[in-house]
């Protein structure tokens, strides 16, 4: 074999080595998308309390009678829809919209809501309070302008709230055991865990009953309201199959505990 004939077949087998390579690189980047291409946008952190109704604010409906809600966030308030038809119509005047819900909220809140004083300064609140709605929540303050003094630590005054609402509502809280799971308070489980949403004391027995009561609020604040009225409790939904779910057999099942 000649100098020349070696020298050419050595360059075509370069050449077909340097192709396979750079075609096993781009199959290892199949489904991946392009640098140029920009990252996908992440849903907003929600703050303060999950939407606290059962229903739709544009169509009324249930939530869940048309598959799962959808979730928006609007500057970290969480607001859910029947169905994906919603949203739209829900922004096409925003404020407007979030007015509305605001009234409702405050509507909701208002008669249990736990302070007669300022929420930052902690003086008497007047006749007429200032109020608006932070993430899902009633807020009073003494005037308008004490509204951004609560903006430079929101989740301060939030903490405050939430130990006014639980020592309200905690010494004559009318549920006996968890809502979630329906077992009793104390014993194997421990000391149970206090949320509080939408103004309400909701008691659950451990950590990953909260999970139940993130997802669907409106259900836990209506067990409360009716126990709080004296009516009977609903049938705790899925009862016997939440207890048999691993961990709850007590706290050597490995429930922690806030």
């Amino acid at each position: 074999m000649t100098a020349t004939r070696l020298s050419v077949m050595t360059a075509v087998l370069a050449g077909l080595l340097s192709t396979g390579s750079v075609l096993a690189q781009h199959e290892g980047h199949e489904g991946h998308a392009g640098h140029d291409q920009a990252p996908a946008a992440k849903t907003p952190a929600r703050v303060g309390d999950a939407y606290p109704f059962a229903t739709c604010p544009i169509s009324g409906k249930q939530l869940g009678t048309m598959g799962d809600p959808v979730v928006k966030v609007y500057d970290g308030r969480e607001v859910r829809y029947c169905c994906g038809g919603c949203p739209k119509k829900f922004e096409k005047d925003l404020q407007q919209s979030l007015a509305k819900l605001d009234a409702k909220i405050a509507a909701d809140q208002g008669p249990i809501y736990p302070l007669k004083t300022s929420l930052v300064t902690g003086t008497d609140l007047p006749e007429k309070p200032f109020e608006f709605v932070y993430g899902n929540r009633l807020i009073r303050l003494g005037a308008e302008q004490e509204r951004a003094e609560f903006a430079k630590a929101p989740a301060k005054y939030l903490a405050t709230l939430d130990q006014a609402v639980v020592g309200a509502q905690g010494k004559g809280y009318p549920l006996k055991e968890c809502p979630v799971s329906g077992e009793k308070y104390g014993g194997d489980m421990g000391d149970p865990i206090d949320l509080v949403v939408a103004g309400r004391l909701v008691r659950v027995c451990c950590k990953d009953c909260k999970k139940d009561v993130e997802k669907d609020p409106a259900k836990f604040i209506g067990l409360v309201d009716a126990a709080r009225k004296g009516e009977k409790p609903a049938t705790h939904e899925g009862h016997e199959q939440h207890k048999g779910q691993e961990g709850h057999g007590g706290k050597d099942a490995g429930h922690g505990h806030e």
